[in-house]
């Protein structure tokens, strides 16, 4: 979610609790993260964005791995999960209460909490705004999601590629691929299995990059991938791989004959931070690919 807009949103909510600390977090199997935190005064605690840990060693585990409904602990010390946790005292709980975040799918997005030093300082007709929030939070997400993910693919879509460039943290390269002979597809079976084929590349292409990196779906048949610091792989084995499992399609319900073309441009400070200058060097890299035969990269050399 977009951070001034999660900064607005906490301070809505602030005005219901006064000298609470407030947080949006976003959870997942595994972990916790918070996305964004505001003290007792209303202000932002920097130092807890982005903060991640071992969602067991959170509160809000309490809801994710329970019913995913509100909760209320208005003595943390005295509860069988909290009083052991780490955080209530590093952090100074004395009470918590948290209502969960969904997506539109039912899917739970994280948690919307508030907590205070003293004990006893919740009740249930607070629950009951917090929770008013929260559907404010899924609406967000909502609207987020119909502006910047690709409807088919279900990948980030141009608009947030150009929105969320600038803040990719640790960005190397940038691949920009494009499906070689995809016309043929259209044209020989229509448009519905072109989708099909389409989904299937998104999801190949995904398998072949790093947890961090970025991928989009820029228009038609054209994707282009950021690739972070944290992806250790070289260049040139992730495209060779990226081209090879878009090359083979013996097993695949219909007789489909494509590949990819990719170019790469490295990221420096004189296009690092500009998503339409690095976009067109990958594209001057990709129309050589193509010149060369296609099923190949260029912009390394």
């Amino acid at each position: 979610m977009e951070q001034r807009v999660v900064q607005d949103l906490l301070e809505l909510v602030n005005q219901s609790f006064e000298n609470k600390r407030l947080f949006l977090g976003k959870t997942t199997d595994e972990t916790f993260s918070v996305v964004k935190m505001l003290g007792e005064d209303s202000r932002e605690l920097e130092e807890f964005n982005n903060l991640t840990m071992d969602l067991k060693e959170s509160f809000c585990q309490l809801i994710y791995l329970g019913e995913q409904k509100p909760l209320i602990i208005n003595d943390t010390s005295k509860h069988p999960v909290t009083k052991d946790l780490a955080i209530t005292t590093q952090a100074n709980v004395g009470a918590y209460m948290g209502v969960p975040v969904f997506y539109k799918d039912g899917k739970m997005f994280g948690t919307l909490c508030v907590v205070g030093t003293e004990k006893g300082s919740f009740t249930e007709r607070d629950e009951e705004i917090l929770e008013k929030f929260s559907h404010l939070f899924s609406y967000v997400l909502e609207l987020e999601k119909l502006a910047t993910i690709d409807s088919l693919t279900n990948l980030y879509n141009r608009h947030y590629l150009y929105e969320n460039f600038l803040h990719i943290k640790n960005k190397k390269a940038i691949m920009l691929l494009d499906l070689d002979n995809f016309k043929e597809v259209n044209d020989t079976y229509g448009h519905d299995v072109g989708d099909l084929v389409l989904k299937e590349a998104a999801s190949r292409i995904n398998q072949q990059i790093g947890n961090n990196d970025i991928l989009a779906r820029i228009g038609g048949d054209e994707f282009a991938i950021v690739i972070t610091e944290e992806n250790k792989k070289p260049l040139e084995a992730i495209a060779n791989d990226i081209i090879h499992a878009l090359s083979e399609w013996s097993n695949y319900p219909v007789a489909v004959s494509i590949s990819a073309s990719i170019g790469i441009c490295m990221l420096d400070e004189d296009n690092a931070n500009n998503i339409q200058i690095a976009l067109k060097e990958a594209d001057t890299a990709m129309y050589d690919a193509k010149r060369n035969g296609k099923s190949t990269y260029f912009g390394l050399t």
